[in-house]
């Protein structure tokens, strides 16, 4: 049957729509009971998932299709959709007609009460400026996603063909379910450029001003249809990749491109176990997101923030997280993986040898398999022990969890250079740049992976300089945001630039290095930490505790007596705010049987590298026989509220993160490079700020390998790998707003 759009129309409108709205509980009820809901056998799940790299124009995205493949692969083997219940459109398929004529047969046709319904959509969205004769005395703009025919190049700016949001939630409700997930990684705001630093924009650069009136026609009869209690309430949840006045933006992977929320989105879902809330999942997205976008991403969920809502009102099919699964199996022992359950951080470098183990049933993970190569989010795998081939089949489907990670031992920067500079300011700049070791390669911006921007911009000073005096250079994240006190003198020569921002770069690839040690989801080893803040009552700010170590001891005893502990969290959308110059302390759990070592590094909002380090020695100067530790059973304060020792937020808004680093073994390394700081002073508790960070970061890498070493039997040592096993190691992340 061919599908005009008024036989769409009148077909849709003749439809029943759905009954009363779900009854949500209420939030003194017991999440139990909310599980046990949720766990009950669902009639059915239907996805629609739309994705669109190839507009027809020159206006290309290029990683719309990999989020349709990634929502897909989680929905199948994480949430246990039926393959021929997922419909994907992806490019020519996704025209306007294609889209709405899917959104009907597939999901208003088919899906009926209780049924879970998922809608994705990755591509352009824009503006509209509503006219005058369509909507009068109206200045108003209304958003809407663009179809595969909806960019039309004519004399002048383009105009587009718009799905309108409106209509998409209008379809949302007209389902007889209310388990209802759409997925927008689009965004509507434009400055009218394509690349929002080094990450392409999927705004379209151009407002439209024309919609199609049968559009408003059609959202006016089927708002009509819908009974009183469903005429303005959103249908389900609704999940957006940026706020309305930023952009979303795709990241660039070693191989591959994704829409930047998308991929950590569905990575978040993929490796955290037990099950999240929405609120939890958006604030772990978002936290890998800033350091990309600086926050100029943040992703919202649209209705209210106190609905008590699992993502796509589902529990995984297995209560164990994963990073990856097989999807092809070439023969008895080897295999090919898409590694999907890794941070974007870390996946550009996760490194061959690696070795992972299938989850063969709900209780164990035995059957180990070792990288052999990769090729983006795509890897081959081959079994360590082939004796097992008969007993344990490598089959589709089946879950990988991290093991043990290889990253290489010479890991450096990306640089991208602005394509503002000059030719001979970029020729300047790269022999700068080819004299600094820890740089490992210098790219125009925009074609691949980068950790930062070398960038001109100019200001204007008060005493209004020169046009050739306002050129400053500075350094920015992927996404464009300046790093804090990185911008020069006006009239700086680029080569200067460079040996000046060496510090800054220093900086940024010790907290890359720190940054891949975190396994919060993948680590063994049982520890738990929360942040408090002391003022102006003590409250808990965020709490992590690894998922796959099982707690081997009864809740732990506290050596602070004069002090309660607080447990209770309260999450919200997004990162969680504090207020400058606020009172921090970190409750450190040993939840296991062995004494855990610890450290705490930060980064503050004003870009200043910082540790907590214990006392190593006696008040006489006398060493201490080991290390501080946790023991098994105990919980420790840092800094302790005894001491009078105080961290403290910064006075400058911003974002800081800490990490919490534990391991079964000492820091010797690590405790070497902090020595070496002027200020160290062995027999107290300090908080000092690093003048060498990335020292600290490399002499961490080795005291992760040597507690590593310990517990691993299978890899033997490699110069060109730091070996990495999740039983001997736990870091944790936290990220919070200074307001």
């Amino acid at each position: 049957m061919k599908w005009d759009r008024r036989t769409f129309l009148q077909t849709l409108l003749t439809w029943g729509v759905a009954q009363e709205s779900l009854k949500w509980l209420y939030p003194n009820r017991k999440v139990q009971k909310y599980y046990q809901t949720l766990a009950e056998p669902t009639s059915r799940k239907l996805a629609l998932l739309v994705g669109i790299n190839d507009y027809g124009q020159r206006y290309n995205l290029k990683g719309c299709i990999t989020d349709v493949e990634l929502q897909k692969d989680l929905l199948i083997h994480r949430f246990g959709f039926n393959p021929q219940d997922i419909l994907t459109l992806t490019d020519k398929e996704a025209t306007s007609q294609g889209i709405e004529t899917a959104f009907v047969e597939h999901l208003i046709k088919q899906a009926k009460a209780g049924d879970v319904v998922i809608f994705h959509f990755s591509g352009y969205g824009n503006y509209i400026n509503v006219p005058s004769e369509l909507i009068p005395n109206s200045n108003k703009q209304l958003a809407g996603i663009i179809p595969q025919d909806g960019i039309r190049l004519k004399i002048g700016k383009p105009s587009t063909k718009n799905i309108l949001g409106e209509t998409l939630r209008l379809l949302g409700r007209a389902l007889s379910t209310e388990k209802v997930t759409m997925v927008f990684d689009t965004s509507y705001y434009s400055s009218g450029q394509t690349l929002q630093g080094n990450l392409r924009i999927r705004s379209f650069p151009y407002t439209s001003d024309s919609i199609d009136p049968e559009e408003l026609t059609f959202q006016a009869k089927l708002q009509e249809k819908l009974p009183k209690n469903k005429a303005s309430t959103e249908p389900g949840v609704i999940l957006t990749a940026t706020g309305s006045q930023q952009v979303a933006t795709e990241m660039k992977g070693n191989g591959f491109s994704a829409g930047l929320f998308t991929y950590v989105l569905t990575q978040n879902l993929w490796s955290t176990a037990p099950a999240s809330s929405i609120n939890i999942t958006l604030n772990k997205t978002t936290e890998q997101i800033l350091p990309i976008m600086g926050g100029e991403q943040q992703p919202q969920q649209e209705n209210s923030s106190t609905k008590p809502l699992f993502a796509y009102y589902l529990l995984p099919t297995t209560n164990k997280g994963a990073e990856g699964f097989i999807s092809k199996v070439k023969d008895a022992d080897t295999a090919i993986v898409n590694l999907t359950g890794f941070p974007v951080n870390i996946i550009g470098h996760y490194g061959i040898n690696s070795v992972f183990n299938v989850i063969t049933n709900q209780s164990s993970s035995s059957v180990p398999l070792q990288l052999r190569s990769r090729n983006g989010l795509e890897a081959t795998v081959r079994r360590l022990s082939p004796e097992q081939s008969a007993n344990s089949p490598l089959k589709v489907g089946q879950l990988l969890q991290e093991s043990i990670r290889c990253l290489p031992t010479n890991i450096g920067l990306t640089i991208a250079l602005d394509p503002q500079l000059q030719r001979i300011e970029r020729v300047d700049a790269t022999s700068a740049f080819s004299g600094i070791d820890i740089v490992s390669d210098v790219v125009s911006e925009g074609e691949e992976a980068v950790d930062c921007i070398l960038g001109l911009r100019s200001f204007l000073g008060e005493s209004s300089p020169q046009p050739q005096e306002k050129a400053t250079y500075s350094l920015f994240l992927p996404g464009g945001f300046q790093l804090p006190n990185s911008t020069g003198k006006s009239g700086e020569a680029i080569k200067s630039a460079v040996g000046r921002l060496r510090p800054f770069l220093e900086k940024l690839l010790a907290l890359k290095l720190w940054g891949l040690t975190v396994n919060q989801t993948s680590s063994k080893l049982p520890w738990r930490v929360t942040l408090e803040a002391l003022e102006p009552q003590p409250y808990a700010i965020e709490k992590r505790q690894t998922t796959r170590a099982t707690p081997t001891i009864a809740p732990p005893q506290t050596r602070d007596k004069n002090k309660d502990s607080v447990t209770q969290v309260q999450n919200f959308p997004g990162l969680p705010k504090v207020a400058r110059g606020t009172r921090l302390r970190y409750q450190l759990e040993n939840l296991g049987e062995k004494p855990l070592y610890y450290l705490i590094l930060a980064i503050n909002s004003n870009g200043q590298a910082m540790a907590y380090v214990p006392p190593y020695e006696e008040e006489g100067g006398a060493k201490t026989n080991e290390q501080p530790s946790i023991k098994p059973g105990i919980k420790n304060f840092v800094p302790p509220t005894s001491t009078g020792l105080t961290w403290t937020t910064s006075s400058i808004q911003g974002w800081e993160q800490v990490l919490a680093i534990a391991a079964i073994t000492p820091f010797e390394k690590t405790l070497e490079a902090l020595q070496k700081i002027p200020e160290f002073k062995g027999n107290k508790e300090q908080i000092l700020t690093l003048d060498n960070p990335l020292a600290v970061a490399q002499a961490l890498l080795k005291d992760l390998a040597v507690a590593s070493s310990q517990t691993n039997t299978i890899l033997e040592a490699n110069p060109d790998s730091y070996i990495l096993d999740v039983r001997a190691w736990s870091t944790l992340s936290f990220i919070y707003q200074v307001i």
